[in-house]
């Protein structure tokens, strides 16, 4: 299968859409619980979620870190568009590893009302997010 690679100001929307549906996700879940005082919005806390949004955060973290890094080694022996196309790939896949984690983890912010450990691994992975994605073209300093 060909990929066209997308012009880098094309790819950096594409990026920082998903950024900003993490952080708008995040602030939508706050201002929602402050309606409820904070409290969660499940009739009774679901420990297991608690438990599965560190699990899977941790997972997401570790996927995305290992995931980046081997996709950015394979588009560093191309050239040309095929390394153009590689690098979007090497950002854009563990850049939707970390935000499925961080959806979760807000979700289960939203759900349990309890900020630990929901919205801090909500938060740890929106930060890798932000580590990963390029501002600039790394094809322009080569």
């Amino acid at each position: 299968m060909q990929f066209v690679p997308l012009p880098f100001a094309m790819q950096r929307v594409v990026f920082l859409a998903l950024l900003l549906g993490m952080v708008f996700y995040t602030v939508a879940a706050a201002v929602l619980l402050q309606t409820v005082d904070g409290g969660g919005l499940a009739t009774e806390p679901v420990p297991l979620l608690d438990d599965l949004a560190a699990w899977f955060g941790l997972a997401a973290l570790a996927g995305a870190v290992v995931l980046h890094r081997a996709l950015r080694a394979r588009a560093a022996r191309l050239d040309g568009a095929a390394r153009t196309a590689a690098r979007f790939r090497a950002t854009l896949v563990p850049l939707a590893v970390l935000e499925g984690g961080c959806l979760f983890g807000v979700t289960t912010w939203l759900l349990n009302g309890c900020t630990v450990p929901g919205l801090v691994v909500a938060l740890v992975l929106l930060s890798a997010a932000v580590l990963i994605v390029p501002f600039t073209d790394p094809d322009a300093r080569t």
